[in-house]
């Protein structure tokens, strides 16, 4: 008789976010950055972390709420606790349908709650940013790889499913919860040939490579008058 082995259910789920969800992205998405990315976190200057947190989370349903026809976003539940743990927002691509990922896109909010969305959000974002955010650094670190991207994707050319944002809670990082997050959205663009675009971390560009993902660009940016000497680094790839 041959003994059947199961692989064991990982510690997680994962699921479409709900707006029910708003402070858990956010908490996961602050501690992410703040504890592994010391150029996000410079953005902050002294503000601490629980006032950034606490804007995050005024902001974050508005988030969720926005450009619902091309925005999917799918987050990790730790089994154990309940509490969300990792979270990804992707984009369609512009006229063209053929990925839907409807257990993806948030719900349209009522009334009621597009107006509290709108108006938590505008309590804490100045000049289009999150408040408290130095707008200075922020454009000096964005406008260089934001002009690599376009200048990439236009080469390239898509359709493009992309990866816009990708967090995990400190606590379960390098467990398979990225990894996994990452993996739904390849599943939509494979089963309709469709090629993938992400900005990554340098911290992030191995768990990429290793998913199939090809280099294409390292922006490398000079942060020094920020009082910075590690340049900020950010990886543009592409998965066919």
């Amino acid at each position: 008789m041959f003994r059947r082995f199961t692989t064991p259910a990982p510690p997680f789920t994962i699921s479409g976010v709900t707006y029910d969800d708003a402070a858990g992205v956010a908490e996961t998405s602050t501690l992410a950055f703040y504890h592994t990315d010391q150029h996000w976190r410079a953005l902050w200057g002294s503000t601490p972390m629980d006032k950034i947190m606490r804007g995050a989370s005024a902001r974050m349903s508005q988030g969720l709420a926005s450009d619902r026809a091309r925005t999917r976003h799918i987050k990790a539940v730790y089994r154990a606790t309940g509490k969300v743990i990792g979270y990804a927002r992707w984009i369609l691509p512009e006229d063209n349908d053929s990925i839907r990922w409807v257990d993806a896109k948030t719900r349209e909010p009522s009334v009621q709650q597009a107006g509290a969305f709108e108006v938590a959000y505008e309590a804490y974002t100045e000049d289009g940013r999150a408040r408290w955010m130095d707008g200075e650094m922020y454009k000096a670190l964005d406008t260089p790889i934001r002009e690599a991207e376009i200048e990439e994707m236009r080469a390239h050319e898509g359709p493009f499913l992309v990866l816009e944002y990708l967090a995990v809670h400190p606590d379960h990082q390098r467990k398979g919860v990225a990894s996994t997050l990452v993996e739904r959205g390849l599943e939509q663009a494979d089963a309709v040939g469709m090629k993938v675009w992400v900005m990554s971390t340098a911290a992030a560009q191995p768990l990429y490579e290793k998913l199939g993902f090809e280099l294409f660009r390292t922006v490398e940016t000079d942060v020094t008058r920020f009082g910075i000497s590690e340049p900020h680094r950010k990886a543009l790839l592409m998965r066919r």
